[in-house]
């Protein structure tokens, strides 16, 4: 990992995350369609931060301008939001061009790199629209790192500190899509426990990240889900595991690559935004964030 310019005089690390720009530049890097494609931004800061001092979490999106907004996208900003982040997002011009992104992180770093004592300054996003509040850091003194997928790096960055998200992204992205059967190894677990679990994915995506497996997995109901496995073996222990744990009344079946008498997941969400809101539990952002990374699902 690169190391951050060495003027910092202050541990505490601010970062700064274009969020369309992660999730479409990755999804191009690993070859999967956007709209399976998913970023946990806690688990993208936990990532970044690299166990330092914790500043403050500026992220900025995009919404479209006639279609409505995916539910994985609100989904994500609002535990972001609930997490204790700045989260902002703007909607898109006519053209489906994004407006507002880039000049709301751009102001919100002017305003730290002027504000606060140097520290260590996190952009990730390969954009180079930045170039202003990066020279603006380095002659304050302030560290900088460049987080970025390394097809959708500007090559205005090449020359500072940075960090290939390809190289991590397993630590923090997940796919959301029904696989073929042929051509995956499925493991299908379920029941009324769930519905007790603080955020729903965490249980799964805990599994997959400290085995560093590319987190594969998809709803077919409120309390159903399938997890997608490459190997026989990987099936086999991650069945093993959860069979270990004490969840009362959860029904864990191997279905490996021939699911019959079993009703395949459909594509589509039938479920508005709305409706899962009004599911999502309350946290305090008072709370370390290693300490929310995972609660309820153990």
């Amino acid at each position: 990992m690169s190391e951050p310019t060495t003027h910092a005089t202050s541990n505490l690390v601010y970062i700064f995350i274009d969020y369309s720009n992660v999730t479409h530049e990755g999804s191009r890097e690993l070859n999967i369609a956007n709209d399976s494609f998913n970023v946990d931004l806690n688990r993208l800061v936990i990532t970044v931060r690299n166990g330092r001092e914790l500043g403050r979490v500026f992220i900025a999106g995009s919404t479209p301008q006639t279609a409505p907004t995916p539910y994985k996208d609100e989904l994500s900003w609002q535990r972001a939001k609930d997490l204790g982040f700045d989260v902002k997002t703007f909607q898109r011009n006519a053209s489906n061009k994004e407006k507002g992104v880039d000049v709301y992180l751009a102001c919100n770093m002017m305003e730290i790199i002027l504000t606060k004592t140097p520290g260590i300054l996190v952009l990730v996003t390969g954009d180079s629209d930045f170039s202003t509040p990066i020279n603006k850091a380095k002659e304050k003194k302030w560290g900088v790192e460049i987080w970025s997928w390394p097809k959708g790096m500007a090559k205005d960055f090449k020359s500072l500190p940075h960090v290939s998200l390809k190289d991590h992204h397993k630590s923090f992205a997940y796919v959301t899509k029904a696989y073929s059967t042929k051509s995956k190894y499925a493991l299908k677990i379920g029941g009324d426990i769930i519905k007790s679990w603080r955020w729903k994915n965490e249980p799964i995506m805990e599994y997959f990240f400290t085995r560093n497996l590319l987190c594969q997995f998809y709803w077919i109901d409120a309390t159903t889900a399938h997890l997608y496995f490459d190997k026989k073996l990987q099936l086999k222990e991650a069945s093993d595991w959860w069979l270990s744990k004490d969840h009362p009344n959860m029904f864990i079946e191997e279905l490996g690559r021939d699911i019959k008498n079993d009703r395949m997941p459909r594509e589509t969400q039938d479920k508005k935004f709305a409706e899962i809101v009004t599911e999502l539990p309350q946290q305090t952002a008072n709370e370390p964030l290693v300490d929310q990374l995972f609660n309820g699902g153990m």
